[in-house]
């Protein structure tokens, strides 16, 4: 396990990375089932918080509303981190949303490309889905104990390393900017961001906050559907409020939504 402050670059999991303290304690996996399950294990077997698990390969990826997260060996960073926060119940949206933001600056500053935002938990590029976000909380006796935030980015994937029914959604850093980075590089960027970004919440800088979100959503402005547990409404995108909810003007009234599934319109 590498801590917080230590010398990077020594030892079998430690390749590549930059010199410098982060917030976090970064331990390597070969394989894991899931990185947010594992940590959500180890959560409740009391492990403390600040802990980023990293796996080479995950045999039961998750992803948002059950879906499973698919990645061959070394060809994304799969990453989940273990917080423990005092935060209030109307403030746990705001989590994947900074997420965002810190993954969307870390992609930008390591390859050059600039991904977009789509509400809630996904970042995109011009030829499709480049990462996704999934965010679990942890419970003990109905009381909030922990939160995983995970995240998986395609790295170095071509078009035909994706199975053919993702084939025409899906995308990589790689077929974005044409680059082929290091994972260890922007893991460190990555949790330099979400460092900074957490910091920043529980300094109650939210406004900075929506304004950053702001610069990578691209949503906004746009025609979208919006697919929720009560059905599906067509409208358009006016984005997040000072909770992460999304704003949606439909039928000439304004909708917020704390939860749901983003389908972009077509033209828009």
């Amino acid at each position: 396990m590498m801590m917080a402050g230590e010398e990077r670059g020594r030892g079998n999991g430690n390749r590549g990375l930059s010199e410098g303290p982060l917030p976090f304690r970064i331990e390597f996996l070969p394989e894991i089932d899931s990185t947010n399950q594992e940590l959500i294990r180890r959560a409740e077997q009391g492990e403390r918080s600040g802990l980023a698990l990293v796996a080479d390969f995950q045999s039961k990826g998750r992803g948002r509303l059950g879906r499973s997260w698919e990645a061959g060996a070394n060809s994304s960073l799969l990453v989940s981190v273990l917080l423990q926060l005092e935060l209030a119940p109307e403030r746990l949206g705001l989590v994947p949303i900074l997420t965002g933001v810190a993954m969307a600056e870390a992609i930008r500053e390591i390859s050059g490309f600039q991904p977009g935002l789509v509400w809630p938990n996904d970042l995109h590029g011009a030829k499709g889905k480049v990462a996704g976000i999934l965010v679990e909380s942890v419970f003990q006796e109905s009381e909030l104990k922990a939160l995983v935030i995970g995240v998986g980015v395609n790295l170095s994937q071509g078009r035909d390393d994706f199975d053919p029914e993702i084939r025409d959604r899906a995308s990589s850093i790689y077929l974005e900017s044409g680059k082929k980075i290091l994972r260890e590089n922007l893991l460190v960027k990555y949790l330099d961001r979400l460092g900074f970004w957490l910091d920043a919440l529980g300094k109650n800088r939210v406004p900075e906050m929506v304004d950053k979100y702001s610069e990578f959503d691209i949503i906004s402005g746009k025609e979208i559907r919006v697919r929720g547990e009560k059905g599906q409404i067509s409208g358009m995108a006016l984005g997040i409020d000072q909770t992460g909810r999304l704003r949606v003007r439909s039928l000439g009234k304004e909708l917020i939504f704390s939860a749901g599934e983003v389908i972009m319109v077509r033209g828009s």
